[in-house]
């Protein structure tokens, strides 16, 4: 089991500490495009990532610009999957492991708010209304940020509360 080549929703940052088990990662910079990765939508099971498209990038003619990390997780360690990195993940036996994902004021601030935005309107704007009660620093960013799509959440949510 596994998951296929993704990037993290929302342009989140995640940790994942393995229990038990082991899990084999392969990480992409963030620059590396997704056709020759095969990160497509729906994503290819990782078991037949690894069969399809490993030998190609780990061969002597790929790009060093987009040359992969790889990992081998053991129980007690943690990895960071810093956001917009494409990953996939193949755990190599019963696998138990902890996930998290977080939003970051460091980062892509700006790119995590129109994804938020654009995904899921209803929870920007309740995340704006906390940021401004909770961290009115990091609301300040996140207007001065992306101004047009928060506003844009405003409104939306505004518009949807009225019907």
């Amino acid at each position: 089991s596994g998951t296929g080549l993704h990037i993290d929703p929302l342009w989140t940052n995640a940790w994942v500490t393995v229990l038990q088990g082991s899990k084999r990662w392969v990480l992409f910079p963030p620059a590396t495009p997704p056709e020759p990765i095969g990160m497509q939508d729906p994503q290819v099971p990782s078991s037949i990532w690894f069969s399809q498209f490993y030998a190609k990038v780990k061969s002597p003619e790929w790009p060093n610009q987009w040359k992969p990390v790889e990992i081998l997780q053991k129980p007690g360690e943690t990895v960071f999957v810093p956001s917009g990195w494409p990953h996939l993940v193949l755990n190599l036996e019963l696998t138990v492991a902890v996930t998290h994902n977080y939003a970051s004021e460091f980062g892509p601030f700006s790119r995590m708010l129109h994804e938020v935005q654009s995904e899921e309107p209803a929870f920007a704007k309740e995340w704006l209304d906390t940021l401004t009660r909770e961290r009115p620093d990091v609301a300040l960013l996140a207007r001065q940020s992306n101004p047009i799509a928060m506003d844009s959440a405003l409104k939306e949510s505004a518009d949807s509360s009225i019907e």
